[in-house]
């Protein structure tokens, strides 16, 4: 009895082994198959996580800019490169933004470097070329800037700002009807858009057509009332004019909205006075 009793549990060994042989394979792929997904799951909420990261890091940036705190801002877009460092597109922003930074302090040299990447790292970046050819152009490489406002503009042809500056920069090389051309352009197909109305008046201005001026300024200042430049640039049309009082009119609006930029103009009324 004893015999047969252990012959019949050798026989459920031997079956027990045949049954996990067949269910272990079974059992080995499910097993990885669960854990690629814990994989998966970790790696997308690592990515979710990165984005938040990295959109809290450029909404800090940006408020340390407008807020003048440079050096902060500099830090701040130096941890993105790193946190960002995969990722192409993410990189060509951030220099960028550190670009912006140096413009505000008007270190275009490096502003300039930083643009050059950004459009390196992402070939289709408008606003980049945009960036790159303003700066380009404050360092006076007037040609290589109208290549980079084509460029910008060949990108997106709805890029308002890169066409107002091949309007600018033609103006700066002297070719004022072409620049004209550029403005009339513009402020057809936008015809919401101040700087077009504004870039168009300045252009008439020195053109020798200070009278047909005015009136665009003052469709600038309509539409943005809050640009210290367009109330600056109606005052010295006035002046080409001969009517220093109406200069001397947006002299005084100016003081409620950038006293610095109004005792630059009294200056400049002042100077106009004594001739």
């Amino acid at each position: 009895m004893k015999r047969a009793s252990e012959a019949m549990t050798e026989a459920k060994r031997r079956g027990m082994r045949r049954a996990m042989r067949r269910v272990s394979p079974i059992l080995v792929a499910a097993l990885v198959v669960l854990a690629a997904s814990r994989c998966v799951i970790t790696q997308a909420q690592t990515s979710v996580q990165l984005i938040k990261d990295e959109q809290i890091l450029f909404e800090a940036g940006q408020t340390a800019l407008d807020q003048a705190h440079f050096d902060e801002a500099i830090r701040i877009y130096q941890k993105l490169l790193v946190l960002a460092a995969k990722d192409r597109k993410a990189l060509a922003t951030v220099h960028v933004k550190t670009g912006n930074v140096f413009v505000a302090q008007r270190k275009f040299d490096r502003s300039l470097a930083e643009f050059q990447q950004a459009t390196i790292l992402d070939p289709d970046y408008a606003v980049a070329f945009n960036n790159l050819g303003e700066a380009q152009g404050e360092l006076r490489q007037y040609d290589r800037a109208l290549e980079a406002f084509n460029r910008a503009v060949a990108l997106d042809p709805k890029l308002s700002r890169a066409r107002y500056n091949i309007g600018i920069t033609y103006g700066r090389l002297g070719n004022l009807k072409y620049a004209e051309f550029v403005f009339r352009l513009l402020v057809r197909d936008r015809p919401d858009y101040d700087l077009g109305y504004d870039g168009l008046a300045v252009t008439l201005s020195k053109s020798g057509r200070a009278r047909d001026a005015i009136t665009l300024h003052q469709k600038a200042i309509s539409l943005n009332s809050k640009e210290p430049s367009y109330y600056y640039n109606l005052a010295l049309s006035y002046l080409i004019l001969g009517e220093t009082e109406k200069a001397v009119e947006q002299q005084k609006l100016l003081q409620d909205i950038a006293p610095e930029v109004a005792n630059q103009l009294a200056s400049v009324i002042v100077k106009k006075q004594m001739r």
